[in-house]
């Protein structure tokens, strides 16, 4: 099991702090709404010592929950899942201090099922939805008055409903996930090869220059690539390009970033790999651009390449791409000459 406590991820996808922020909410509103309520008339007292003990719990965890996010610490989603499960019994203590099967509390528990089924994936949502449907019903194993108060079906179709509920917040959930994925695609990936576009790739450059000493960045295009579109027609170039970049990917290390940065430029971010481990970067590009799957009449293509190396040819990303690129414009020159 991962930590109790880690520093967030700067993924945008992660939504531990949206959890956190959101559990603080629940349990803070639940919490002071239950000590509130019983200064109404006709709330039941008998057990009103306990049950503002259960609030003031309630509340001190909803400050613990806000607390995190404020520092930015969170759980993972399967310490979440404990200390969900594990609320349970005092969210039974709590029900029964306020009136077993009578209890107001009830439709708190909406907040809990809605929660679950927000932020843990099917696997855990629903053995924790069954825990709660059963807390729900726990009035009849000491309540007397249970029968009276028809809560043998008030229990079964309040099992149903929230089943209800947590299947339709799970299948909109899914189709969220879907289209943040879909977008994520447009956002990072070239549509034509699907490697990584200019964006990711500067993304992916200021990130390990930032963390890892001797990384290094390879730049290659392909020599009188014009060509190809010139003799072959624009839809052979594309071609070339996708079957190229399909080629490259599968050399590359993994963590490496291979992207498509123009025209026929691609570029790889290698963190770590040091002049040794450019050298073999370099080699696997060309055996694999040198195998690529080409259109039937199209010639082979062959490919320039030049790199640096962070820190010693450059120390910030725009640095380092300078260096590499006039390295690679010298290099195509000396090609021609």
């Amino acid at each position: 099991m991962a930590a109790a406590l880690h520093p967030i991820d700067e993924d945008p996808r992660d939504e531990g702090r949206l959890a956190d922020l959101t559990s603080a909410g629940m349990w803070t509103t639940a919490g002071a709404v239950g000590a509130a309520v019983l200064l109404l008339p006709g709330s039941p007292r008998e057990h009103a010592v306990i049950a503002l003990a259960v609030a003031a719990v309630a509340m001190l965890w909803g400050g613990f929950s806000l607390l995190l996010y404020i520092r930015g610490l969170t759980m993972s989603i399967g310490r979440r899942a404990v200390v969900t499960a594990g609320a349970a019994p005092i969210v039974a203590v709590a029900i029964w201090a306020s009136g077993g099967a009578s209890s107001f509390l009830d439709p708190l528990l909406l907040f809990t099922a809605l929660f679950v089924a927000y932020f843990f994936p099917p696997r855990l949502a629903w053995p924790l939805v069954a825990v709660y449907a059963l807390v729900y019903a726990t009035p009849l194993l000491y309540d007397p008055a249970a029968l009276d108060v028809t809560f043998p079906a008030r229990a079964a179709t309040f099992a149903v409903a929230i089943a209800g509920a947590v299947l339709a917040m799970q299948l909109l959930k899914r189709r969220l996930l879907r289209a943040e994925a879909r977008q994520r695609v447009m956002a990072e990936r070239d549509p034509l090869t699907a490697l990584y576009n200019r964006r990711s790739f500067d993304a992916a450059l200021a990130r390990a220059v930032r963390g890892v000493d001797g990384t290094a960045l390879v730049l290659f295009d392909f020599d009188a690539f014009k060509a190809v579109n010139d003799e072959h027609g624009h839809p052979a170039g594309d071609a070339v390009l996708r079957s190229v970049a399909g080629a490259c990917e599968t050399v590359v290390r993994e963590g490496d970033c291979l992207a498509r940065i123009g025209g026929d430029e691609f570029a790889v971010v290698a963190p770590g790999a040091r002049s040794g481990g450019v050298a073999r970067i370099v080699s696997s590009l060309e055996e694999a651009i040198g195998a690529a799957d080409l259109p039937a009449g199209v010639p082979a293509v062959q490919a320039s390449f030049a790199w640096a190396i962070a820190p010693v040819d450059a120390h910030t990303p725009a640095e380092l791409l300078e260096c590499a690129d006039r390295r690679l414009l010298d290099r195509k020159r000396l090609t021609r000459a």
